[in-house]
């Protein structure tokens, strides 16, 4: 191996030795540890400015923010898989999670990694009130990891190429704006607008391996025991998180080892051989063993035992016609045109004016998928990164490498494979585009650095445009990102989606009211609508607004109208209720009817108190043709009063009891008819509830403003 260039500062590495730098352009140039303070500011700054939007998605967008926040489902699965470790096994109670769980030897396990539930524990020993609301938290800790491993790359690679050459303002900004890119100008948004479970694992996902890949880079530069260690400890966790990622940082660690072995690293570092093979395959043997716990295999998933397979006839198709996989190569052409289309995004004339496709990604040649959402393109949706990344590729491989760029070439590859192998699976949906980011935010870095080293010496107009150029393409990349985390998903509340067509409205009122040409109105709701679509049903009953997505494979999902998310309702499909305590009540009452659409009816009990001083209420759902539905308890002080409002939905075949916000009950209405609210005693609240005075406010209340402002 050849000794490292000695670089003085003011001074970049080019193939064949030290070249004298040219005076910056843009700014007094700061070389050795000015340079390293000048990028510091920069990548910091980046993420200063990241983090105030993504915060912004992750606490909530549209609604008031909320650190502890929780989505409707699937917010608690690592919670309980921690609780279950506490125990000495990885088996859930049988229903925990629901449809997600894989049935082996007669329990149900699922099948998240390992890492998020162990990194919960030391919380969990000691308070079990952040069950389920623990992964925004969590989900911010990875992203600010994640903007200190990119920094700390891209650094790396800079000084690989280029030594500690001197650093100028724009190149610093440059540096920034890239950092601020990857962490909100990327699938960042989407992760972070949806904190659930499966968003959480790809944002460690992210963190980990980017970590692996900055580690694995210094032991490539220098190896010690130190790097050595820290590698394996990364790719162990990355490897107890996600599959793809995980493996692809066993290919980079097995690659190392074997560039050591054959003495490309030189013949005194052919010694790393084996610690860096251990830094592979330990991992690998660690997650295989988690893996066959689990499921009885060392690899892969058997997806014909999750609870979901059971239950669903179409994903039992699909695994029929791809020979019972999950992954195969008719996959490649339709998941390279989802992923990798250079149109795979959408521009409207309506806020936020860059969204996602309107509709799910097209299966090529009608080949059956489990799952396919709407999805932005990695070269549409990240421009600034796809284009870097392509410059980046060429500057690697070039057949005369700059400085030290030739070291980078296996961790390009390996991290490459994590979005190559994400091409063969048979499920397209956006946040996937995390598998691409540990690949674009090392090729970004070389390319970044390659282009400042080749605008040293040119005009000062030339630099500035060149900055100006990324900057511009840099803007856009953040503002696509934010068009994509602001539009609504399936997991939205009403309030959120309210206040995201409120803020379209008033857009358009100053653009010349494109929205109104989204507007529809009918008696009842189509099973699909291209996202954005609004629909009003009736004389402003209800008014909503399509997500896009197609969910003709869950006939469950189709009857409620998944697709259609509620703006606003008028006073026909919502009643509101005013209940004041009066005082306790010894027993339980008979059911007291509030509204009925057919034969199902919401009706208000009360039942024995647990605490003095207080009343007891629960909602009942009746007429479904099985036993009444009760709704969570509802404990009111004496002479307090709660503000109720009873959602009846025809058009969505839905029911819904809400109280400051909150569902306390919900179901699916399977017998329509006419809706009647039916009279109550306003000094009573009916003959059977002493203990409490209901009002029907609902006439009193404000009309559907929004829907009838729509032309």
């Amino acid at each position: 191996m050849t000794a490292p260039l000695a670089v003085a500062p003011g001074a970049s590495v080019a193939a064949d030795g030290p070249v004298a730098a040219a005076p910056a352009a843009d700014g007094p140039p700061a070389g050795g540890d000015a340079a390293r303070r000048r990028f510091t500011r920069a990548a910091l700054t980046g993420t200063i400015l990241a983090a105030v939007p993504f915060v912004w998605f992750l606490f909530g967008v549209w609604q008031d923010p909320d650190p502890l926040r929780k989505t409707a489902f699937e917010d608690n699965f690592y919670d309980l898989q921690a609780r279950a470790m506490f125990h000495g096994h990885l088996w859930l109670a049988n229903g925990a999670v629901g449809i997600e769980a894989f049935i082996h030897a007669g329990r149900q396990y699922t099948y998240f990694g390992l890492f998020p539930s162990i990194i919960r524990m030391p919380v969990l020993l000691v308070t079990s009130r952040l069950d389920g609301r623990l992964t925004v938290l969590y989900m911010l800790v990875a992203w600010m990891l994640t903007a200190l491993f990119s920094s700390l790359l891209a650094w790396r690679v800079r000084i690989l190429i280029r030594g500690p050459v001197a650093m100028g303002r724009a190149e610093a900004t440059s540096f920034g704006l890239l950092i601020a890119a990857l962490m909100v100008g990327s699938v960042w948004t989407v992760l972070g607008s949806l904190p659930y479970v499966f968003a959480e694992d790809l944002a460690w996902s992210i963190c980990l391996t980017v970590g692996s890949v900055f580690c694995l880079l210094g032991v490539l530069e220098r190896p010690t025991r130190g790097r050595v260690v820290a590698s394996l400890v990364l790719v162990l966790c990355a490897n107890l998180d996600r599959l793809t990622t995980g493996w692809a940082c066993v290919v980079g660690a097995v690659l190392i080892a074997a560039w050591f072995g054959l003495g490309k690293g030189g013949e005194e570092n052919r010694r790393w051989c084996v610690p860096l093979l251990a830094v592979g395959l330990v991992p690998l043997a660690v997650g295989c063993y988690v893996n066959y716990l689990k499921f009885g295999v060392p690899f892969g998933l058997p997806v014909g035992d999750q609870v979901y397979t059971l239950e669903n006839a179409y994903r039992r198709k699909f695994l029929a016609a791809n020979h019972g996989s999950e992954e195969g190569l008719a996959f490649i052409p339709s998941d390279f045109l989802a992923y990798l289309r250079l149109d795979g995004i959408r521009f409207s004339s309506v806020f936020p004016f860059v969204t996602l496709p309107a509709a799910p990604a097209e299966a090529v040649h009608g080949v059956l998928f489990d799952r396919r959402y709407r999805t932005a393109s990695v070269t549409a949706s990240m421009p600034l990164m796809s284009l870097l990344s392509c410059w980046g590729l060429v500057t690697a491989f070039r057949p005369r490498p700059v400085g030290k760029v030739a070291l980078t070439r296996i961790l390009l590859l390996a991290s490459g494979s994590a979005g190559a192998a994400l091409l063969l699976w048979g499920y397209i949906a956006p946040r996937y585009l995390a598998d691409f980011m540990p690949f674009l935010t090392l090729a970004s870095a070389v390319a970044l650095v390659d282009i400042w080293r080749r605008m040293e010496g040119r005009s000062r107009r030339f630099r500035r445009g060149g900055f100006a150029v990324i900057a511009l393409v840099g803007a856009f990349t953040i503002w696509a990102n934010f068009g994509i985390g602001v539009a609504p998903d399936e997991e939205w509340t009403t309030a959120q989606v309210s206040n995201y067509v409120s803020a379209q409205n008033a857009f358009s009122d100053i653009t010349g009211h494109p929205l109104n040409a989204e507007v529809v109105r009918a008696d009842s709701l189509p099973t699909f609508g291209p996202a954005g679509q609004l629909y009003i049903i009736g004389a402003c009953d209800g008014l909503y607004i399509s997500n896009g997505e197609d969910y003709s494979t869950v006939p469950e999902q189709q009857f409620v109208r998944t697709t259609w998310m509620p703006v606003e309702y008028g006073h026909l499909f919502e009643h509101t209720y005013v209940m004041r305590a009066l005082h306790t009540s010894p027993g339980g009452t008979a059911p007291v009817p509030l509204v009925s659409s057919g034969p199902s009816t919401v009706s208000l009990i009360t039942v024995p108190s647990t605490k003095p001083g207080e009343v007891a209420a629960r909602f009942v759902l009746s007429g479904q043709g099985r036993p009444p539905y009760s709704s969570y308890v509802a404990l009111m002080p004496i002479g307090s009063m709660l503000r109720v409002s009873v959602v009846t939905d025809p058009a969505k075949h839905y029911v819904e009891v809400l109280i400051r916000g909150h569902g306390y009950l919900s179901d699916t209405m399977y017998n329509i008819g006419p809706i009647v609210a039916h009279p109550i005693d306003p000094r009573t609240g009916g003959a059977t509830l002493k203990a409490l005075q209901v009002t029907d406010v609902t006439a009193s209340t404000p009309p559907p403003s929004l829907c009838l402002g729509l032309r």
